[in-house]
């Protein structure tokens, strides 16, 4: 005989009917760790005055593993491997907004779009732009990794980046 487990979500959410063997294989997907994932980015594309920088987390682990939430993301310029971060930390677009657990297969990617607003959008006196060349991205304890990234320019005295939950 097979048993049924029916879980009830809240707040207009379509309740899960799901059989307790397919949640035990559900639980049995273990939580991304650093040795699991490489950090990288995709390619560039721009939009109504701000380009997006897809900064993708790849397994390369040797199974499926679990990851959610909002990276940290800060610009700054990369020198013989010294980082030096340039103007306050991106912004999150989802604030306040609950991460989805993402399962990424072996071998699979994730990202999260960087966004990078036109320095030109902004007063030079409110503004006041420098150039950035790299990227630190962490993820609770998860990530910690810094990349090159295309050369850009940034405000110092605003932050004119932002960053959302993976898979926005």
């Amino acid at each position: 005989m097979r048993r049924i487990l029916a879980l009830v979500f809240f707040a207009g959410t379509v309740p899960l009917v799901a059989s307790s063997s397919a949640l035990a294989t559900a639980t049995s997907v273990l939580s991304c760790t650093s040795s699991h994932l490489v950090v990288s980015h995709g390619v560039e594309q721009g939009a109504a005055g701000t380009s997006y920088l897809p900064i993708v987390f790849t397994n390369t682990g040797s199974a499926s593993c679990q990851i959610w939430g909002a990276p940290g993301i800060q610009v700054g310029t990369l020198v013989k491997s010294v980082f030096t971060p340039v103007g306050p930390a991106a912004t999150n677009r989802n604030k306040g907004a609950m991460g989805s657990l993402h399962t990424v297969k072996k071998g699979g990617s994730i990202a999260v779009n960087l966004g990078l607003t036109e320095t030109g959008n902004y007063t030079p006196s409110t503004c006041v732009a420098k150039p950035v060349n790299a990227a630190s991205v962490t993820l609770g304890n998860v990530v910690h990794a810094t990349l090159r990234i295309p050369a850009s320019t940034v405000c110092t005295k605003i932050a004119s980046t932002s960053t959302g939950l993976l898979g926005s």
